[in-house]
């Protein structure tokens, strides 16, 4: 598979993401620069996110404590590749729809869930996701979730 700016393809379990130059881009020293970057923060964010990861900055230490968002495992990156777990089970729009709003019944018990049960099924649909993905996925569409086949789990895969 190829995107604008990375390549990815994968060996059994294991999924592997490389930045790549485009020449059809205006600088493509620049799209590369920004794959490498972006490899690095996605590794950077599911560690924060997921895995209970704290960083020290600006004389801080930060530590996530919130909902642990549905990112791709990521387990290794240089800036050039990045080692993730891949997940062959794509996802139409309808089968997302009916996980969204399975999940969104499953969880009614809490009090942030109950927001979303009173939406509209496409605002539900695009509002729970966003909130799942921490508002970090900037295109909620089922290209961009993949369902592991072994936990039945969804995942932010971009």
């Amino acid at each position: 598979m190829k995107g604008f700016y990375r390549s990815y393809f994968h060996i059994g379990s294991i999924g592997f993401k490389f930045a790549r130059i485009n020449f059809n881009d205006g600088n493509p020293f620049v799209g590369f620069l920004t794959s490498c970057i972006m490899n690095v923060l996605e590794y950077k964010r599911y560690k924060y996110y997921c895995c209970d990861k704290s960083y020290r900055q600006w004389g801080r230490k930060w530590k996530y404590e919130d909902v642990k968002p549905i990112f791709c495992p990521t387990y290794f990156t240089c800036g050039l590749f990045n080692i993730v777990k891949h997940l062959d089970k794509e996802v139409s729009d309808k089968t997302l729809m009916k996980w969204v709003d399975l999940d969104i019944e499953c969880r009614t018990i809490y009090d942030e869930y109950k927001y979303f049960k009173k939406l509209k099924s496409n605002q539900r649909f695009e509002d729970y996701l966003n909130y799942k993905t921490r508002w970090m996925c900037q295109d909620i569409k089922a290209d961009n979730f993949r369902i592991d086949s072994e936990t039945g789990e969804l995942y932010c895969i971009d």
